[in-house]
């Protein structure tokens, strides 16, 4: 017997959420609509009361968006699917670790196609003991002031404020700027890889070559950067490397 998913339908437009819901009820009979909401604050509420499988989201949404939304959450245990009538947002898609990008009107076929993929990543997930939260990405879309690059996430050493950029420093590739902040890229990135330790670095816990308490404590990476912790973040880093290696006192 298929699991049933539970789906949230996200857009402001009221003959939108009640088309989709429809569409779902018809053609995609394993997909429960648990919550519809007609902007970012009702969406939120919903989504941290129910803990949906999936969130059919709008973008264009009048006064905060739907990225506004996935920005406010402090927890993005869902996959993701945007449906939109506008095409120029694939970029912010994949870097929201998007799992589809439906166009407005919504076709049938593409609409089933999305549902099947979902089913699969998360009987995926069961299957391996993971949580929807592992549904990560491997891969991660950095914008920069030329266009985009597409890299692995392992291929990151660090990632370092700079104002209101980040740059980004990896183990076989010259460093990037990217136009997005510091925390764009703390949102997306996977937290068991991935710890922000200061308000200005992000390290790749695969990356760490030693550590040092001199100093309130300092992280030395494989490109021999040596990086301040934060007081307020040393024992959650200290916490996160004993459950990550073979830790002999």
């Amino acid at each position: 017997m298929k699991r049933i998913i539970n789906a949230v339908i996200v857009d402001d437009e009221f003959p939108a959420r009640e088309n989709l819901n429809k569409l779902l009820e018809e053609y995609c009979t394993d997909v429960n609509v648990v919550g519809k909401a007609a902007n970012v604050n009702e969406a939120k509420e919903l989504i941290d009361n129910l803990k949906p499988d999936v969130v059919f989201l709008d973008i264009n949404m009048p006064g905060m968006n739907g990225f506004d939304l996935l920005d406010k959450l402090s927890e993005k245990n869902f996959c993701l699917v945007f449906v939109t009538a506008f095409n120029e947002y694939g970029i912010q898609a994949v870097k929201a670790n998007a799992i589809e990008y439906l166009l407005k009107p919504v076709s049938v076929k593409e609409l089933q196609q999305t549902i099947s993929k979902i089913r699969e990543l998360l009987n995926k997930s069961t299957k391996e003991g993971e949580n929807k939260s592992n549904l990560k990405t491997t891969k991660i879309v950095i914008t920069h002031f030329q266009g985009f690059s597409i890299f692995n996430c392992n291929e990151i050493i660090r990632l370092e404020a700079n104002d209101n950029y980040t740059k980004i420093f990896f183990n076989n590739h010259k460093p990037i700027t990217s136009s997005k902040t510091l925390k764009d890229f703390e949102d997306i990135l996977d937290p068991d890889n991935f710890f922000r330790i200061h308000k200005s670095y992000i390290i790749n816990f695969d990356y760490i070559k030693e550590y040092s308490n001199l100093d309130g404590g300092i992280v030395i990476l494989h490109d021999n950067s040596k990086l301040s912790i934060s007081r307020r973040k040393l024992q959650e880093f200290l916490d996160k490397i004993q459950k990550r290696t073979l830790y002999l006192k």
